[in-house]
Formats: structure tokens, sequence, C-alpha cells
């Protein structure tokens, strides 16, 4: 019974933690599409006029999503396995396997964050110096891919992450179900001792004998 309400609450938060990462992934790639444009970028005078744009808005929620569904899966594993959830990951292969699992996932996490941060910081709105190329102002501006490298890393962080709540949470083997498992009961077959009757049966009465 114990067993089956932990693996349920594992695939609670597994559920959480895809949702939110899938979430910020859409929302990366709807990012991509609505960045700002060398075409949406104005000049006045040797400045450069950057209007606002949904993008900055969605790179944020990616990010903080992102974040959200990692620290759920890091409570849930026990801090990256620092601290075992109750009665997972009694395996040391399993336990190791779901730490680089859960490290991992926090390196992905780290690096979409950072791509997220170009993203919002480029399509933020304000003013700008513009540069000089020739006889030309130049506006510098994000270039394409920024958005999109980090919606596929939130999705392979959020698998890592996912990979690791359920190794490090995984129900291990109770003491009960070994000593059973070890000592194996007959089945069908009666067992007991022998019964004796008791000392006092085992003679006839004494007759006394009749007067004469």
């Amino acid at each position: 019974m114990a067993g089956s309400m932990e693996t349920g609450v594992t695939v609670l938060l597994a559920l959480m933690v895809g949702m939110f990462g899938v979430t910020s992934a859409v929302l990366g790639f709807i990012a991509e599409g609505k960045r700002l444009t060398p075409g949406g970028i104005h000049v006045s005078g040797n400045e450069c006029v950057y209007p606002s744009s949904p993008a900055h808005a969605l790179g944020v929620c990616a990010m903080l999503l992102l974040m959200v569904a990692h620290i759920i899966a890091s409570v849930a594993g026990g801090c990256c396995g620092c601290c075992r959830p109750g009665g997972g990951a009694s395996k040391p292969k399993r336990r190791v396997l779901g730490v680089v699992a859960s490290v991992l996932s926090w390196i992905m996490t780290l690096i979409a964050g950072w791509y997220y941060g170009q993203g919002v910081y480029w399509n933020t709105a304000g003013t700008r110096r513009a540069s000089l190329s020739g006889v030309y102002e130049e506006c510098p501006y994000l270039k394409g891919g920024v958005f999109v490298r980090a919606a596929v890393l939130s999705i392979v962080a959020t698998s890592l992450a996912i990979i690791s709540c359920f190794l490090l949470r995984a129900p291990a083997a109770t003491p009960e179900s070994v000593e059973g498992d070890a000592e194996p009961k007959p089945n069908g077959i009666a067992v007991g001792l022998p019964q004796w009757p008791a000392q006092g049966n085992e003679h006839a009465p004494y007759q006394h004998p009749a007067q004469g």
C-alpha cells in the first residue's frame, strides 16, 4: 500500500515537472517568432530605439517556468540525491544514476537560462548607441536561433529531471519482502509437532479388590 502511494506521488511530481518544462519550451519557440528584427529597430541620431517586444515577456516566463520545474524535481529527488526521499533509491547504482541525471539537468537548465537571458536582454525596450560601420550606422540585434536553443535545452533538461526523479524516488525493497523471499513457506503442507497423550491418561484406572 505504501509502495503504491509512493509511486503515485512520484508520477504526480513528474507530471508537474513535465508540464512546467514543456510550457517553458513552447514559450521559447513562440518567443523566437516574436523577437525583434533589424526592420523593427529605429535609428534616431546616433541612438538605436528598440520598441517593446512580446519576446521579452515570453522569455521571462519561459525562464521562470524552467527554474520552477527543476526546483520541484530537486526537492522531489531529495536535493539532487543528497537527502534520500522516504524509502527511495536504496540501490547504489540506481542512486548514482539518479544523481548524475539530476546534475546534468541542472547544467542544461543553466545553459538554457543563459540563452533565455540573452533573448530577454536584446528584446527589452530602450535605446542603445549605434555602431558606425563605414558611412552607415548599425544597430546590434539578437541573431536568430537563441530562443530555439533555449527551448531545446529546456526539453532535454526536463527529461533528465524526470528521469532523476523516478530513479531517486523509486521505492526500495522492504525488510518484510526480503525475509519472505529468503524463507519460502511450503504450500498445502501442514507442519506441526506430533501430539502425544497426556501422562495421566496412559494407565487404566486402579480397581480396588472386592471385600469378601
